[in-house]
């Protein structure tokens, strides 16, 4: 999805920023239009809640690679989680040509309101624990802010989250562009009307420039405090990574409260890691389950 945005916004930077005439003056940003919501993949809420670990799991994949992948990607968490005794369930909406989060973001977070509700209703349980990685965790963040959902939710663990101050350059090296002296987030910022036009390529575009700070959907999630009161959050981000850039800023949420802390300095012995093999990292999903035991 993202590389879509940023093949969008490269051949904005190569042709339409020429078009532009001198001292014209910029639009205002422009509604994000043309989005559809997508299906969802669901798992059977087939496990129950034990007293030493009385919120069931809820994980929310990233949107790199497809649906056929999940298992493999996802395999060494849903192991160490199920093997710690957790009731862990992956959840995967927003898809669209078998990608997940391709839809409509605020439709993927009441898909996923509508899960975890479901997750409640089946186990019983109070509150759950989500785990979510890249831009499952923006969907997080809009469940939880904007929907009103965290009362439902105890701890919020975010591998590579998408937050503030991403600026799109790292996708650009997809394409063989290096060294670029403008971004993806630089051009939209001088030509946001470039946003609808984008939008107009195709749903998956119209999704991807939801995570823009042209967008409504961005200011929803990302104005203000992005943590909400009672939930605890603990995030892990890789200094190398490569898509969510720069990552000490993009891949970072700097609130009170929130436990962050990049992989090289808890494992700085570790193989390394980007954007998407931090996820299924073994000194990761040992990470992951300290966090839920704490």
């Amino acid at each position: 999805m993202r590389m879509l945005f940023t093949a969008g916004v490269t051949a904005a930077m190569i042709g339409l920023i020429a078009t532009v005439p001198a001292g014209a003056e910029p639009a205002g940003p422009a509604p994000i239009a043309g989005t559809v919501a997508g299906t969802t993949i669901e798992p059977a809420i087939d496990c129950l809640p034990s007293p030493a670990h009385p919120h069931p799991v809820v994980v929310l994949p990233g949107g790199d690679g497809t649906t056929a992948e999940t298992s493999e990607q996802w395999g060494p968490v849903l192991r160490a989680l199920r093997g710690a005794g957790y009731c862990t369930l992956v959840f995967q909406g927003g898809i669209l040509n078998g990608k997940r989060w391709a839809g409509d973001l605020p439709a993927s977070a009441r898909q996923t309101a509508d899960f975890i509700a479901a997750v409640r209703g089946r186990t019983g349980a109070d509150q759950v624990d989500i785990v979510a990685h890249s831009v499952g965790t923006v969907v997080s963040n809009y469940f939880l802010k904007v929907l009103g959902g965290a009362p439902q939710v105890a701890h919020a663990i975010f591998l590579a989250p998408e937050a503030r101050g991403c600026d799109g350059s790292g996708f650009l090296t997809q394409f063989g562009i290096e060294n670029s002296p403008i971004t993806p987030a630089q051009v939209l910022a001088e030509l946001p009307f470039l946003a609808a036009g984008l939008s107009a390529v195709s749903p998956e575009m119209a999704v991807a420039v939801q995570l823009t700070p042209q967008s409504e959907v961005y200011h929803a999630v990302f104005d203000g405090p992005i943590t909400q009161p009672g939930v605890r959050y603990s995030v892990l981000s890789t200094r190398n990574d490569e898509f969510a850039t720069p990552a000490t800023t993009c891949s970072v949420i700097d609130e009170p409260g929130v436990r962050t802390t990049f992989y090289e300095d808890l494992f700085p012995s570790a193989a390394a890691v980007g954007h998407s093999s931090l996820r299924s990292s073994t000194e990761t999903t040992r990470w992951i389950v300290d966090q839920l035991a704490r």
